[in-house]
């Protein structure tokens, strides 16, 4: 099978989707690996180690001629004209945002694997590792926002000896929140976190016992309450391949303490935060609306691409084999793990969470594989 391993042109986005230890595996297995020119810069990778690794260093209109493309993000318009009939793409589509790039799949006949959906077990396997990243920088921005310099109410996160701490409330008890939690704790913050599920909460209580950590019920009572208490607020609410519900409505934020922060982890799928009508970039990150500094950054990974790629490249790999040597329909019958990841097959949307969020029609995988 011909690979072609594109570099993102998200503003932002140095990571890449395969390491030269991933294509040589895949070259081993009998493919032929393109690699976009540059397209491992920034996490590290030379063009010379794709080379050694068996790659192929190309121009980008020559790697988006394979069959199978391997991306960290979803498609820019930019890239729309190189969609071709039968084309895979893979990455972290977060396709139920992006409504353009799904209609253009459909009216090219484009299949779309999205690896922030695989399921394994019950988890996000694929996304885990990004959600971890996502979470611990939340608080490491949260801390930075909230100096007086950069608009914040001036409040040193951490405090210190006979000052309190500030408060951290994080919207989720997941991968992300969690790891957003262990962070501000660590740094000797109190943490309120927010969690529907009673098995998850009783994990956290039992995490996080003896720890400055509250546990509540994830409603909207609990909600408006804690959130007048936070310095730092982070969302991490993410619905498998569909939107998720605005949860934090406008009179919410306009609660918030004058220089409190919002970091909105789940603006890759389209946010929690009513206030955040736009996602925002590395280059441009914030914006203040009701005194709140919101950050919406949708590839938050992004800015550690060495750690995210490394991380990101062990998950994918042996799904991109499996694909390039039993074929792609084979592999998707043979792997339930992989189907779950299985978004648009040759044009038709086959996510129901996705047509339902775009209001396009749903196909059932079995009906067209």
């Amino acid at each position: 099978m011909k690979i072609g391993v594109i570099k993102d042109p998200k503003q932002g986005e140095a990571r890449v989707g395969a390491t030269p230890e991933n294509v040589k595996i895949l070259v081993e297995a009998g493919n032929e690996v393109l690699i976009d020119k540059d397209a491992g810069i920034g996490s590290g990778f030379t063009n010379e180690q794709y080379i050694e690794a068996g790659g192929k260093i190309v121009e980008t209109d020559t790697a988006w001629t394979a069959d199978l493309i391997i991306k960290v993000k979803e498609p820019m318009p930019s890239e729309y004209h190189y969609f071709k009939h039968g084309q895979i793409i893979w990455g972290f589509l977060h396709l139920a945002a992006n409504q353009a790039c799904v209609e253009k799949m459909m009216e090219v006949g484009v299949s779309a694997l999205s690896g922030e959906n695989i399921s394994i077990n019950g988890t996000l396997e694929l996304l885990k590792p990004m959600s971890a990243i996502a979470g611990r920088r939340a608080v490491n921005l949260g801390q930075y926002y909230l100096e007086k310099q950069h608009g914040g109410e001036g409040v040193l996160l951490p405090g210190i000896e006979g000052v309190e701490a500030g408060v951290v409330v994080i919207l989720g008890g997941g991968n992300a929140g969690m790891n957003a939690a262990d962070i501000a704790v660590g740094i000797g913050c109190h943490v309120i976190i927010l969690e529907v599920n009673d098995g998850r909460i009783q994990q956290l209580q039992k995490r996080y016992q003896n720890q400055p950590v509250e546990i509540c019920l994830s409603n909207q009572e609990n909600l408006e309450e804690k959130i007048k208490e936070a310095d730092v607020f982070i969302s991490t609410i993410l619905i498998p391949g569909a939107k998720p519900p605005k949860l934090v409505k406008e009179s919410m934020v306009q609660s918030m303490k004058a220089g409190s922060v919002i970091v909105d982890i789940a603006i890759d799928q389209g946010g929690t935060v009513e206030t955040i009508d736009h996602p925002t970039t590395h280059a441009d990150p914030i914006f203040i609306k009701h005194e709140v500094i919101h950050y919406a950054v949708p590839n938050m990974p992004g800015a550690t691409p060495r750690t995210a790629t490394i991380a990101l490249a062990k998950g994918n790999c042996s799904f991109l084999k499996e694909i390039s040597v039993k074929g792609f329909e084979n592999a998707l019958r043979t792997n339930e793990h992989l189907a779950t990841g299985l978004s648009v097959y040759k044009g038709k949307v086959v996510s129901k969470p996705l047509a339902e969020s775009l209001n396009v029609t749903y196909h059932e995988i079995g009906d067209v594989l």
